[in-house]
């Protein structure tokens, strides 16, 4: 009986040691690294000091921090107000048709960064995308490339994460009770209230999860940025990438990670409990 008893908690061994090799070891050299000096020879000098934490405070890395925060929570706002929508639309269709969008958004998920950002990179281009294009048809007097501007990595990052956040939302509004909406509909509601006083608050749980993944996702982001956008529009990712990197800078990058990893912590620990005192409520 006790041999018994005791297999669930060594089943739970395995993910526990698991998350141990790959996660908590990892992060606890991170920060053990990022108390250590520079060493121009080298990556590191060990030591212990709080340098590397209090460049984090300059001009230059704090407003990469707010640029990074707010080029994140517009990211995440547009794809989900895009993939919400559209996916509303998708489950509303015949059976054969939801399958032909699911196999579609799947097959973009297996894409990588680097293909998609490529691929906005030549749709952007004076010579062969977009510009060259509305110039063609007349409807552009001067055309000239989309890209590198925020504007471009904002699509980028939209179309890397929309497949994510529509496929998320798929189980739900597909299984979603639609009684309530036939009963609105029969009231004389137009459809577009139905969405927008309906479905929109009975989804509001699920929406609010959807942004705060989607923004703790493009804080992470590196190649859009890099490819799409302007040394001035670079997110912190890059930025701590550059001065692990190249410029051998390991202790004041895994510095800046380490902060950026308790803002997403003590995000994501806000949204758990307003989401907890909601449910209360």
């Amino acid at each position: 009986m006790k041999r018994f008893a005791l297999a669930p908690h060594l089943i739970g061994l395995y993910p526990l040691g698991m998350m141990v090799i790959f996660f908590l070891g990892p992060l606890a050299f991170m920060i053990v690294v990022s108390f250590y000096l520079r060493d121009p020879l080298g990556f590191y000098k060990v030591d212990f000091t709080w340098e590397n934490y209090g460049k984090f405070f300059s001009s230059f890395y704090y407003s990469v921090s707010l640029r990074s925060i707010w080029t994140s929570a517009l990211a995440s706002l547009l794809t989900v107000a895009l993939a919400f929508p559209a996916i509303y639309v998708i489950t509303d269709m015949r059976r054969k048709w939801q399958l032909a969008w699911v196999i579609g958004l799947l097959a973009l998920m297996c894409l990588s960064e680097v293909v998609i950002g490529f691929a906005w990179v030549i749709l952007m281009s004076e010579s062969a995308g977009i510009p060259r294009l509305l110039g063609w048809l007349g409807l552009w007097e001067d055309p000239r490339s989309l890209s590198p501007s925020r504007l471009a990595m904002l699509i980028g990052m939209v179309s890397l994460g929309f497949s994510l956040v529509a496929l998320m939302f798929f189980p739900q509004l597909s299984q979603r009770d639609r009684s309530i909406e036939e009963a609105a509909q029969t009231l004389g509601t137009p459809p577009a209230q139905v969405f927008f006083r309906i479905v929109l608050p009975i989804f509001r749980p699920g929406l609010a999860a959807s942004l705060v993944t989607m923004f703790v996702y493009y804080l992470g982001v590196y190649v859009m940025p890099t490819m799409l956008g302007r040394p001035q529009d670079w997110n912190m990712s890059v930025i701590i990438t550059d001065k692990a990197v190249e410029q051998a800078n390991m202790p004041l990058g895994a510095a800046l990670a380490v902060i950026m990893l308790i803002f997403t912590v003590l995000l994501i620990g806000g949204f758990a409990l307003a989401t907890r005192k909601e449910g209360a409520k």
